[in-house]
């Protein structure tokens, strides 16, 4: 005879919720999408290693002391290619462990639930590619180098969530033209998905391809974010 506690159906339904919110359901395409999108965000920082591959020492000083005493240095491939490929490496592992839990309809880990889909690009992005203009003697934490990253990243946040937006959603694009047609809601977030999953990636690699933050940066950003509603805007006209 089995031991194991029957949940109520009051815990099944927290549990329910809470996989729902914290391992973040989502449609099958859709895991694929984000997935392949978090490991090319994940391998950006490799763009920016190779541009500045002969001012990187060929062994680099992490500042760490390793268990003999001595500087836990690394090679300068190591810092260019390996740590982003563990970034990546790391990235499809927890994509795989919450698309499992999410399939048995279980609340995932801790550690799952607070790195999400996101942490590692994040963590590739800022770390791995502020690490590598520190290594080639540049400042890694620099306005020109994180405002766009960081525009970069909440573009494709903000890209993922829109790309199958519901309507119950706290963030959503709430147009008058969108409010009363469902085809118009599903047609308008999803352009805005794809857009901004595309200008969030194309504003991250500029800048691991220049390092610096430019005007360009700020239009593309400006204009992302305004075309969804003009392209709401077209669809009605074209309707009506």
């Amino acid at each position: 005879m089995s031991t194991k506690k029957k949940k109520t159906a009051g815990e099944r339904e927290i549990e329910s919720e809470s996989a729902r919110i914290f391992g973040k359901h989502v449609s099958k395409q859709k895991a694929g999408l984000l997935l392949a999108v978090t490991l090319l965000t994940c391998a950006l920082p490799m763009v920016l290693g190779i541009r500045l591959w002969n001012a990187i020492p060929e062994v680099v000083s992490t500042g760490l002391i390793g268990m003999d005493g001595k500087d836990d240095s690394l090679p300068r491939a190591a810092v260019v290619f390996a740590l982003p490929g563990l970034m990546c490496l790391l990235d499809l592992i927890c994509h795989a462990q919450l698309y499992g839990y999410q399939k048995r309809m279980a609340l995932p880990p801790a550690k799952f639930r607070l790195v999400g889909r996101w942490g590692f690009p994040v963590i590739s992005v800022l770390f791995c590619g502020g690490m590598i203009l520190e290594s080639a003697g540049r400042a890694a934490l620099s306005m020109t180098f994180v405002t766009p990253c960081v525009l970069g990243l909440l573009l494709l946040i903000l890209g993922g969530h829109m790309w199958d937006c519901p309507r119950n959603a706290k963030i959503a694009l709430r147009f008058s033209f969108t409010e009363n047609s469902e085809s118009a809601w599903r047609a308008v977030h999803r352009f805005a998905g794809w857009l901004w999953l595309a200008a969030g990636l194309l504003v991250i690699a500029g800048t691991m391809a220049m390092t610096t933050s430019t005007i360009m940066t700020a239009v593309l950003v400006l204009i992302a974010l305004a075309a969804p509603m003009v392209y709401g805007q077209s669809m009605r006209n074209h309707l009506n």
